[in-house]
């Protein structure tokens, strides 16, 4: 196991994420957050002593096992990632110095082909669905917004409305949310009358 120092802390994610939240479940989230990178997932014991009664919004941000700890889908992802990077480095020093890539095997190979995606490589729907669900989406929305980007972008061949390819489809989710509230204000659903002479 890998020493429990760092995670990758998307700033934008978190702020997007935890708007809705008041400010004292932000904080107590975030406490939540560091501790369970320190300690692994927790009992609803420890979560009280931690940070006293929990809001609904704010379990919202966990998952519960099958033991019944609490645990944050997204921070054990960036745990793993990291985790990966650390094996790939050490394995790397001990080899002298990085790899060229047709020597890379193993963990090595696979942190490679995850850390250097190809730029007009689309997400899959679980990458999409957690991104949105970081965004302050429930599971069920979530899954219907996963459902209409990726049939969106798949449509238009991973560009935007410009031609210009996606680079960043994470920012493309943001955008996504923050104009799926312009079009639900303005589009108005068309009478039958109104989709029959379009």
């Amino acid at each position: 196991m890998t020493e429990k120092n760092a995670f990758l802390f998307y700033s934008q994610d978190f702020l997007f994420g935890t708007l809705a939240l008041p400010m004292e479940d932000r904080g107590k989230y975030i406490t939540l957050l560091c501790y369970m990178h320190s300690h692994g997932r927790l009992k609803e014991e420890a979560i009280i002593q931690l940070v006293g009664e929990t809001s609904a919004e704010l379990k919202a941000k966990f998952k519960i096992d099958e033991s019944g700890c609490w645990y944050n889908q997204r921070l054990e992802a960036e745990m793993k990632k990291r985790e990966r990077f650390v094996r790939s480095r050490r394995s790397n020093g001990k080899g002298g110095g990085r790899p060229h890539k047709a020597e890379l095997t193993g963990d090595a190979l696979l942190f490679e082909m995850s850390a250097q995606p190809a730029k007009d490589a689309p997400p899959d729907a679980a990458e999409v669905k957690m991104c949105f669900v970081t965004r302050g989406l429930n599971e069920q929305e979530a899954e219907y917004e996963t459902l209409k980007f990726l049939t969106h972008y798949t449509a238009t061949g991973w560009k935007t409305t410009r031609g210009a390819p996606i680079i960043d489809w994470r920012a493309a989710v943001t955008n996504w949310l923050i104009h799926r509230k312009e079009f639900s204000k303005n589009k108005q659903p068309k009478t039958l009358t109104e989709q029959w002479l379009a």
